[in-house]
């Protein structure tokens, strides 16, 4: 059993203005047939159960898989939630998770298989859109 402290709702306003502007970006090319994967806002990861609900999540309809998480945070959180992500990742089989840290507009990536990622960290390799074009 992964020991993952559930991730709630966050309401402050910025955080949820990333998590709209993500939202609006990707389903925007998802509608037009770009991206394959359909966003979604704070959705369970596991629906038998309770669990953890990424504030974003890249869905894949085709193998019922969840492709992307994206969690967005601030200075004093990020490192704890980029070890959740992290976490999720690999239990789940995410192929790649990432935190965007809204106070100092810096990401970190983590990728199944792989581990951090440092290097053009807002990129998603899933999708081939730089996530940072989405919070323009």
């Amino acid at each position: 059993m992964l020991d993952v402290p559930i991730m709630g709702t966050n309401a402050p306003r910025e955080h949820q203005r990333v998590i709209r502007k993500l939202i609006a970006g990707l389903d925007r090319l998802y509608v037009l047939g770009d991206v394959p994967y359909e966003p979604f806002p704070e959705t369970m990861l596991d629906e038998g159960r309770t669990s953890p609900t990424p504030d974003v999540l890249l869905y894949d309809a085709v193998s019922d898989t969840d492709v992307v998480m994206i969690e967005i945070s601030t200075t004093k959180g990020v490192n704890g939630d980029f070890k959740k992500v992290s976490e999720l990742v690999d239990y789940y089989g995410i192929k790649e998770g990432f935190v965007y840290n809204y106070k100092t507009y810096n990401w970190r990536k983590y990728k199944l298989g792989e581990g951090e990622i440092t290097t053009n960290s807002s990129f998603c390799d899933s999708i081939g859109y730089d996530l940072n074009e989405f919070l323009k």
